[in-house]
């Protein structure tokens, strides 16, 4: 696009580029459900149409939007994004432009993993939790597959930010390192051995199985912080809470909320904190558990570190 290059000449060369057979005309009638499924297939096929090794959704996206968040234009004189180049158009071609414009919305927020309504494009609450049964649903049993993709993705961006934000480090690092056999680590889609639907089971699977697991402690009625030392001592979220750990988890929370909880990150406060640990490890477990300098042993001083900075939230809110 140049700076001479009317709104409908614009129109005309990405209509051909990114919507030649896709039978623009007719779609752009559509309304409610059928234009919402009309997008999500022109969505899916322009992330499926690899075309010199970048994705078609891309180039889209990028006629229109720039790569920060809200969707900022990519040209201050683009003809389709102003109001003085939306009047030269006819009323059909107002109809396309506006059309065009929702697919390029949804291909920017889902090549770089931005949020999107979940209510205007698949038609779910919009709630970016596991929780949110009905987009689960959609991820799982929806013909997108690359939509599904990147919107897993994007859930699963949020399910480690939420853990992040709660200092639930074991289940921050289950989302952050996920594995799938013969896939290696599981990262940003787009690896051409991925399986779509392989991808988005992996990821749902976990953090169905992390928010099952946190469920199990409100039924306990284990303080959150239980359920994160608990955790911590395992080095990871298992599948089920032990009572032998549990007791330990306890015995600690305790000492913390009374002895450590607000009163500083200092050399001495720390010390004390390792100190408790080794009299645990010596009641509680056995040999080889919670090893100086392990991963449960880095979980539980970052978790005594932030008490004592002041950071310790009661109660049975989730996740």
């Amino acid at each position: 696009m140049t700076k001479t290059e009317t709104a409908s000449e614009a129109l005309a060369r990405i209509e051909k580029r990114f919507f030649k057979g896709a039978g623009l005309k007719k779609a752009c009638l559509k309304k409610g459900e059928e234009r919402r499924e009309y997008v999500l297939a022109q969505t899916e096929r322009l992330l499926n149409d690899v075309r010199g090794c970048e994705l078609m959704a891309t180039y889209l996206s990028d006629q229109f939007w720039t790569a920060d968040d809200d969707r900022l234009p990519m040209h201050a004189d683009m003809p389709l994004l102003t109001e003085e180049g939306l009047s030269e158009l006819s009323k059909d071609e107002r109809l396309k432009a506006r059309l065009v414009k929702d697919v390029a919305g949804l291909c920017h927020d889902l090549v770089l993993h931005f949020d999107f309504d979940l209510k205007e494009y698949l038609g779910v609450r919009n709630d970016w939790r596991i929780n949110n049964k009905r987009l689960v649903e959609w991820l799982t049993s929806t013909e997108y597959e690359q939509i599904a993709v990147h919107t897993s993705y994007i859930l699963r961006k949020h399910a480690i930010n939420g853990y992040a934000d709660r200092h639930y480090l074991p289940a921050q690092d289950a989302m952050a390192t996920l594995y799938a056999e013969g896939l290696g680590r599981i990262g940003v889609p787009g690896n051409p051995q991925e399986q779509p639907r392989e991808y988005v089971k992996i990821t749902l699977d976990e953090m169905l199985r992390i928010e099952r697991h946190w469920r199990q402690g409100r039924k306990r009625r284990l303080e959150p912080e239980v359920v994160i030392l608990h955790d911590e001592m395992y080095g990871f979220v298992p599948r089920q809470f032990s009572s032998g750990v549990l007791e330990a988890a306890q015995e600690l929370y305790d000492w913390m909320d009374s002895e450590l909880m607000g009163k500083g990150a200092t050399d001495e406060n720390i010390d004390r904190f390792v100190d408790k640990l080794s009299e645990l490890r010596q009641k509680h477990f056995g040999k080889g558990w919670i090893k100086d300098f392990s991963l449960e042993f880095n979980y539980l001083l970052s978790h005594g570190e932030s008490c004592a900075e002041g950071y310790w939230q009661k109660g049975g809110k989730a996740l």
